[in-house]
């Protein structure tokens, strides 16, 4: 997959922390803010599907009523 660059500016003590988590982690430091911006975007889906099942659940049978119609 093709890498776009972006650039960040970070509190000092903020981007001491990033590389700090990733060489605990053994990373480069961009794989380590790679890997944290997939796993908060699949929270957010995971929560979104989980909202969409629940309306599903509690009303499929209206929808299903209403386009029928």
């Amino acid at each position: 997959m093709a890498k776009t660059q972006v650039n960040l500016r970070l509190e000092e003590s903020t981007a001491e922390m990033a590389k700090h988590a990733a060489e605990t982690r053994r990373l480069a430091v961009n794989e380590y803010v790679e890997q944290l911006i997939k796993a908060d975007n699949e929270k957010l889906r995971d929560a979104f599907l989980a909202g969409a099942q629940e309306v599903l659940d509690g009303y499929g049978d209206l929808i299903d009523a209403i386009e029928a119609a």
